[in-house]
């Protein structure tokens, strides 16, 4: 597989504060890759830095070997990188179907009823609700309807920021089951998670940040193997 994602030397800054501090990581076309980290780390920071929301200080982001960094979100999404934000933050006062639309704002071909209702075959939930407002949703269907909003755009790369934040751990489950279809039907996904346990079953590739800085970077049997990760991430040390 060839890098699809490339970071490299990335510095982003609150101020005077550096949250990035010279991260380089790589994601690799056609995989699940999960960064891990302790809250504060930095995670979120990257992702929204990636998406163009966040202007870094120095470094470079590579998508698809053209630099991104520095570039407007809307340039970003029209590349093919789009952003499941922390939280979801969908459009509470807009309906479902609103929303997904939202999605779809740069596009101007005429496949976009197509793909809505093929991401309503996906999510059937949100045929449901398709004219109910987005903000009296469930946490599960706010975070499906997030999902299924980014889709719209037609990603190439997938960024997914905490996807199981406050969710029920049937809803979880749910979730990253639609991670792996995702990704079985091609989409690359970059995911920031705090469930090691669930990423575990759907991950390539592994990377923790912490203070701002890449510290671990191996496959899932790697991750599994390291006595720090053990004990901070799957509750249990090696005996």
């Amino acid at each position: 597989m060839s890098a699809m994602l490339e970071v490299r030397d990335l510095v982003t800054a609150y101020g005077k504060i550096e949250a990035l501090r010279g991260v380089s990581l790589e994601v690799q076309a056609g995989s699940i890759t999960c960064l891990l980290g302790p809250n504060g780390a930095g995670k979120t920071t990257l992702m929204m830095t990636i998406a163009g929301i966040l202007r870094p200080r120095a470094g470079s982001v590579r998508f698809a070997g053209r630099e991104i960094a520095r570039r407007p979100p809307h340039e970003i999404v029209g590349a093919g990188v789009a952003l499941v934000p922390e939280n979801r933050l969908v459009f509470p006062g807009m309906s479902v179907r609103e929303n997904l639309y939202a999605g779809a704002y740069l596009r101007r071909d005429g496949e976009i009823e197509a793909d809505l209702e093929r991401l309503f075959e996906r999510f059937p939930r949100l045929r449901e609700r398709a004219g109910q407002d987005a903000g009296t949703l469930s946490g599960g269907e706010q975070q499906m309807l997030a999902v299924a909003r980014s889709l719209m755009s037609r990603p190439k790369l997938l960024l997914m920021d905490e996807p199981s934040l406050g969710l029920a751990p049937l809803v979880v489950e749910e979730i990253f089951r639609i991670v792996a279809d995702l990704h079985r039907d091609g989409t690359t996904i970059f995911l920031v998670e705090q469930n090691a346990h669930m990423a575990l079953r759907v991950a390539h590739h592994f990377y923790l940040i912490e203070q701002g800085r890449i510290t671990f970077s191996g496959d899932p049997g790697s991750l599994a193997e390291d006595e720090v990760i053990r004990r901070a991430y799957l509750g249990s040390a090696r005996r």
